[in-house]
């Protein structure tokens, strides 16, 4: 084959492989455009999108810990939701996540009875859920705790805190305290330095699930009993036979029993709670 006519098919080749890289990319952008597949982008344009919705798990205000789901419907018709782990009676946002492009029928169906564990939640208006959420945020700041790290992007979905005045129905903290209940991966010891310097020993309560460890039983000056029952809840019967003692004034498992009256019986219910002096 002549040389002339070789270089005129390089040259035939080369623009072909151009034309078709830039129908490639025009597609891609196409599908973009269809589908919304880039997640940051749909991300920075959360807040102009209508909610779609609001849920928390049945229980949550006896609970401490709400899950929350705030869900936005995408141009396309696609969900764009936001899930939070929000410790309302101390340590804030616990964990944070959003996904987005999901399928309608796919977020009813899958989406929500796997956040839920099958346990249909509660509809609530997104205003509480969001009061729930950036309430939560303030309070934890108040005492030193800042959101999981992954609340930064997870928070666009949300409305900028303060867009709306606080309806004042949701108390965080417990009885006007915090409450701290560890969570499996807490770094507990962490935790109560920053509650004794934030409010001070005697200004916050604990309930710990099974055995205190030992360096947090140091800052609480807690001695601790020879034998701990799995249950977090304490009766006065179990206290009495740990004999564990406190000289902060937290509500610990160890405190002394209720005063028993005439009867014989306690003078108030034998379970004990945060709320009892």
């Amino acid at each position: 084959m002549p040389r002339k006519q070789r270089n005129q098919n390089k040259k035939q080749q080369r623009a072909l492989q151009k034309r078709t890289k830039r129908k490639q990319k025009l597609a891609r952008k196409q599908t973009q455009a269809a589908v919304g597949i880039n997640p940051r982008r749909l991300l920075r344009m959360a807040r102009q999108m209508p909610i779609e919705g609001a849920w928390v798990q049945q229980g949550w205000q006896e609970q401490g810990v709400a899950r929350v789901l705030i869900a936005r419907t995408q141009p396309n018709d696609s969900i764009m939701f936001g899930e939070y782990i929000v410790d309302y009676f101390c340590t804030g946002i616990k964990d944070a996540s959003y996904a987005s492009n999901v399928n309608r029928e796919t977020f009813s169906n899958e989406v929500i009875p796997r956040l839920y564990s099958g346990t249909p939640p509660l509809d609530i208006e997104p205003r509480l859920a969001q009061e729930v959420i950036w309430g939560a945020v303030e309070y934890a700041e108040g005492l030193g705790f800042d959101p999981h790290r992954n609340f930064r992007e997870a928070s666009r979905i949300l409305d900028p805190a303060g867009t709306m005045p606080p309806s004042g129905s949701i108390d965080f903290g417990y009885q006007g305290i915090p409450l701290y209940i560890p969570a499996p991966d807490d770094n507990q010891v962490g935790i109560i330095r920053r509650l004794i310097e934030a409010v001070g020993l005697g200004n916050f309560y604990y309930l710990p699930r099974g055995d205190i460890p030992e360096e947090v039983a140091e800052l609480l000056r807690v001695e601790q009993p020879e034998e701990t029952p799995d249950s977090a809840i304490w009766t006065p019967e179990l206290q009495q036979r740990s004999g564990a003692h406190t000289q902060s004034g937290l509500w610990i498992p160890g405190q002394q029993p209720e005063p028993v009256s005439e009867t014989g019986q306690p003078e108030q219910s034998p379970i004990w709670t945060p709320g009892r002096s």
